[in-house]
């Protein structure tokens, strides 16, 4: 058995790539804060329900209804922060740095999830030592 394919791993891992893709595009607002008519970005939020189907049980008969294979990827969307300066640009710098702020330490709480379960899988193949 592959345990880094588990639910556990694999929610994790697809949470990790999102909220690194969300850093880079937070990142590519903060960068733009001074370019004339552009608008800030973000990516679309991830649904519970739609990770929770993502990994659901697996099928042990062919009569039961499978699950997705994979959770659809993050959009891209468009996400003004207020209104528009002189030069129709609707960046806000501090918006930016709050969303980044949250997003870094949603990662660290995810990076840390799963450094924890690789822990008690290490803890658990040494037996307990």
């Amino acid at each position: 058995m592959d345990l880094m394919k588990s639910s556990l791993f694999a929610g994790l891992a697809g949470r990790l790539q999102f909220l690194a893709a969300r850093t880079a595009t937070l990142a590519e607002n903060v960068a733009n804060a001074d370019t004339p008519g552009y608008v800030a970005r973000d990516l679309k939020a991830e649904k519970f329900k739609s990770l929770a189907n993502a990994h659901a049980l697996k099928v042990s008969d062919p009569r039961h209804i499978s699950p997705p294979k994979t959770a659809a990827p993050a959009q891209t969307v468009f996400s003004p922060d207020g209104e528009a300066s002189l030069n129709g640009n609707q960046v806000s710098v501090e918006t930016q740095m709050m969303k980044l702020s949250e997003t870094r330490m949603d990662y660290q709480l995810a990076s840390g999830v799963y450094r924890k379960a690789v822990d008690l899988i290490r803890l658990a193949a040494r037996g307990g030592r």
